[in-house]
Formats: structure tokens, C-alpha cells, sequence
């Protein structure tokens, strides 16, 4: 039986998507702001904490198909 995902669905999983995505940059950016500024470290820890929320971020996007297929939906008994 295919499963018919209705418009809420959808926007739901757009916006987890870019949830999952824009979370980890963020988080990167403003740990690698804060510790430039607490050690003067002229913007060697912003590049670095940047990079690591692109890489988190793009292995959420990669785990979220397998997290949705796994996702348990209830059964509409009519």
C-alpha cells in the first residue's frame, strides 16, 4: 500500500531538513566565535568549529532518510 503523505507532512520534513542543517553551522559558528574571542586566536577556531558543523550537518542530512524510513506511523484502520 503506498503511502499518501499529506502537505503537513511535507512541510515538516522541509523544515526538519533545514533544521538538521542550519543547527550544527550555527552552533560551529558562535563556539568558534566565542573561543577566538576568549583566546585572541584571530580566527583560527571560527574555520575550524565551522567546518566541523558543515561536516555534522551534512552527516544529519545523510541520517535522516534512514531515521524517517524507521520512523513507525500509525495505522489508520477504516
Amino acid at each position: 500500500m503506498k503511502k499518501d503523505l499529506s502537505p503537513i507532512k511535507y512541510m515538516a520534513l522541509i523544515t526538519q531538513v533545514g533544521l538538521s542543517m542550519i543547527t550544527p553551522i550555527l552552533m560551529g559558528v558562535f563556539i568558534g566565535q566565542w573561543l577566538d574571542g576568549k583566546f585572541s586566536t584571530g580566527g583560527i577556531f571560527f574555520i575550524v568549529f565551522m567546518l566541523i558543523g558543515v561536516a555534522s550537518a551534512f552527516y544529519n542530512l545523510f541520517k535522516l532518510p534512514k531515521m524517517i524510513k524507521n520512523r513507525k506511523e500509525p495505522k489508520d484502520d477504516q
